[in-house]
């Protein structure tokens, strides 16, 4: 669960014990700072995450905080730089660095590529609210846990009323994949994000004819700059982001809860601005 702490527009994020800052006074670091350690002693928080323009990054790198990779053009075409703090040791270390490094040389060997063309049978549409409760299945069948909950009608219901746009793929009848596409209009960016492909119909090459699609969404609604955050221990998501042309921005340690427990997410980025203007 997350929620709004008012004075500094922190964003509490008890699931995943994290506590994320996307807008902040420049002249008030030191003070939001503080108040970050005093959150943390209330929420058990023990990861604090900065969006941090670049003019602002050595002043919270005294503060103890360190870049783990950067978002270009999240604010409206100006980057944002990850900036993390850890409470604890624990947090800060990576259960399986090496494998999340295997992965990454792997999709980064991977040039950008055409999707091959859907199955037979297969067809992409658009998400409706009529799909909440069954795109929240598929959420909880692929997922054991997730940072946010999914798995909840009432919840994916509530994100495509705010600015989130899902594409299914179908066949028989049913939604075997999905993804989506969560816009923050104050940034004018946007997340791919909510992957899932029903266990068995994985390795058909679903998922990448959806991220051409929320693509074109995205260019169609003028939002250029996307982002995806992989999971850094499995390949899959990795080498589709590589294959759609994504370029790897940094690794955020122990980001949140995500399938077995904390994991590393990759940070991907790519800009539709040469390719849709």
């Amino acid at each position: 669960m997350a929620f709004q702490a008012d004075q500094f527009d922190i964003i509490v994020d008890t699931d995943n014990k994290r506590l994320k800052v996307h807008r902040y006074d420049p002249q008030r670091i030191t003070e939001l700072v503080a108040e970050l350690e005093r959150l943390s002693g209330e929420t058990e928080a023990t990861k604090h995450i900065i969006y941090a323009k670049k003019a602002d990054v050595a002043a919270f790198l005294e503060q103890g905080f360190l870049q783990e990779g950067r978002i270009d053009g999240f604010f409206n075409g100006e980057n944002a730089y990850m900036l993390s703090r850890f409470v604890t040791e624990e947090r800060a270390t990576s259960v399986n660095e090496e494998l999340a490094e295997a992965n990454l040389a792997a999709s980064l060997a991977k040039t950008p590529a055409a999707p091959r063309p859907l199955p037979d049978k297969y067809e992409l549409l658009p998400a409706t609210e009529a799909d909440a409760a069954e795109l929240a299945a598929l959420y909880g069948l692929v997922f054991a846990t997730y940072p946010t909950p999914m798995n909840d009608p009432a919840y994916v219901l509530k994100t495509m009323r705010n600015s989130t746009y899902y594409y299914v793929v179908r066949t028989a009848g049913r939604i075997v994949c999905a993804a989506s596409a969560e816009v923050d209009p104050a940034f004018g960016s946007a997340e791919l994000t909510d992957c899932a492909t029903h266990p068995d119909f994985l390795g058909q090459g679903l998922l990448q004819p959806i991220f051409v699609a929320l693509e074109e969404k995205m260019a169609e609604m003028g939002i250029y700059y996307l982002y995806t955050l992989t999971r850094a221990q499995s390949a899959g998501m990795n080498i589709t982001a590589a294959k759609q042309g994504y370029t790897y921005r940094g690794r955020l340690v122990n980001n949140c809860t995500i399938f077995s427990g904390y994991e590393d997410m990759n940070i991907w980025v790519k800009s539709l601005k040469d390719v849709w203007e």
